[in-house]
């Protein structure tokens, strides 16, 4: 779901119109994105209006759209007072979309941006087409709880131009066939030569019983997702770290290339996918529900899926789930930046600073109880029951098709935050670490902060890293080819990005 083709070259071919489009788009608001001092609000910050609020709305979905005339939208709209109107877009080809949408000038007056650091989005919120809103946000009893460090990792120039849905700070881990575990005769592996112990037998030593030599240790895809966690078990930065007076990047630190060496060992002993640098996620995720891998290494909040998944067609076959895996720094995990994607609110559309109002508080009010329990467990008698005075899903396929997979894209609070339910021992064990790693996540000092140049440059130095991990991990490359792919980084921009990082962090930190 999280990976599109061609929609790097759309977003380039379009960035001359955007920013054009944002410089007149600016037009429409005030003051280049500065919000007039939030007055007085009485209650949750409402303000008085006849009729439903129309609302028009741009997000994503991952399967088919629900029906505008729905009954948990009705309900929505009910209880938050508003007529909506959602542009459901597919997650794949989402950004090309908020491009087109930007430079089109034809805004919705909520706009769900991916990342809104990407450079279109950038020259947007300086030219003025957003509103800022943090000044706003205090006078929402919901809004005004939510992470401040967040609303700082969103900030642009110290100002927040949108809302974020919240996310858990710490969720990755790994997720292995815990039947499999039992028939090789080995244990939950706490660290890192213990993983190694675990992909090995379950490659090698028939772990599915069926005497055929056909499964493998750990599965991946291209962009390697689960290397980055198992980089930070070795001691390795997550994304930048601040050494010797400024900002130095994950891929320098010696720890790296040590998570190199050891993807690099298992592709060699073929105890990872040999063909992960041109898997998708979908296809990593089937390796796994086809008993063909083992060990898959992402949130562990997927790990109720592959159980479900594997049970339909391997009777028998459970899944289990471990977080902390030591290495010689002790017990790590890498910090996310505790949201995913942002609200955006285009003066264009929204007009005045009532109408702002509005809107915030059709977000806040979404993130109240009855709301949250609505979109994290859908209607009662249709999709949710009450057992021992907890609810517990009747038919969860048709709460992700009719609500999981798409109104709940509107919710800006944690998934977590719904009432809690009638939970499988997975769940309660995998709830309790995401909650415990928050104490051990590492967290990107970079979050908060804008390189212009890695805003403009980005999409092009990444690929220099990425693919010469990709090359050292395959053994086409050695360690000096390695060593030239970071000068060829830092001439290409690298180095400018490190001084402007380097820049901005002392700043904040003085």
């Amino acid at each position: 779901m999280k990976r599109r083709n061609g929609i790097n070259k759309a977003g380039i071919a379009t960035m001359g119109i955007m920013v054009g489009a944002a410089a007149m788009l600016a037009g429409c608001g005030s003051d280049s994105g500065k919000a007039p001092a939030a007055s007085p609000a009485s209650n949750n910050a409402a303000v008085e209006n006849k009729g439903p609020l129309k609302l028009s709305i741009m997000t994503l979905m991952y399967s088919e759209p629900p029906k505008a005339d729905s009954e948990a939208q009705k309900k929505i709209e009910e209880y938050t007072n508003t007529k909506l109107d959602i542009s459901w877009v597919p997650n794949s080809s989402y950004k090309e979309k908020v491009n087109v949408t930007i430079a089109s000038g034809e805004l919705p007056k909520a706009l769900l941006v991916q990342n809104n650091k990407d450079s279109n989005i950038l020259a947007a919120v300086r030219s003025g087409v957003f509103w800022e809103v943090g000044p706003y946000l205090k006078d929402y009893p919901n809004l005004s709880k939510m992470n401040k460090s967040v609303f700082d990792n969103i900030s642009v120039d110290g100002k927040v131009y949108g809302v974020f849905r919240a996310r858990d700070l710490a969720p990755s881990g790994i997720i292995f066939r815990s039947d499999w575990l039992k028939n090789v005769g080995l244990s939950e592996p706490k660290t890192i030569d213990e993983l190694y112990n675990v992909l090995k037998a379950f490659t090698l030593n028939d772990p599915d019983k069926n005497g055929k030599a056909d499964t493998v240790g750990l599965t991946d895809e291209k962009t390697m997702d689960g290397f980055a966690v198992v980089a930070s078990y070795m001691g390795a930065p997550n994304g930048w770290e601040a050494k010797d007076g400024k900002m130095s990047p994950d891929f320098m630190s010696p720890a790296y290339f040590e998570a190199m060496k050891f993807y690099k060992k298992l592709y060699d002993e073929k105890l990872i996918k040999q063909d992960f640098p041109v898997l998708n996620n979908q296809q990593k995720k089937d390796d796994i529900n086809q008993g063909k891998a083992g060990v898959v290494i992402s949130s562990m909040l997927d790990a109720p899926n592959y159980q479900a998944s594997l049970t339909k067609s391997f009777p028998g076959a459970d899944v289990d789930v471990v977080s902390r895996i030591k290495g010689s720094a002790g017990d790590r995990s890498p910090g996310g930046q505790g949201y995913n994607s942002v609200f955006m609110f285009p003066k264009s559309s929204v007009k005045t600073e009532a109408e702002l109002k509005q809107i915030l508080g059709f977000f806040d009010k979404l993130s109240d109880q009855k709301m949250l329990d609505l979109l994290g467990w859908g209607i009662e008698g249709r999709h949710y029951k009450m057992e021992d005075n907890k609810p517990t899903f009747i038919d969860q396929k048709l709460f992700d098709t009719e609500v999981g997979s798409s109104l709940l894209q509107l919710q800006v609070a944690k998934y977590s935050a719904k009432t809690t339910g009638k939970e499988t021992p997975l769940m309660e064990k995998y709830g309790k670490m995401i909650i415990d790693n928050e104490s051990i996540a590492v967290n990107n000092p970079t979050n908060p902060l804008v390189s212009d140049t890695q805003t403009t440059k980005g999409n092009e130095l990444k690929p220099i890293i990425d693919d010469a991990r990709t090359k050292f991990v395959l053994g086409k490359l050695d360690e000096a080819g390695w060593k030239q792919a970071i000068e060829q980084w830092k001439k290409a921009g690298g180095d400018k990005v490190i001084e402007e990082y380097s820049a901005q962090y002392a700043k904040i930190k003085k």
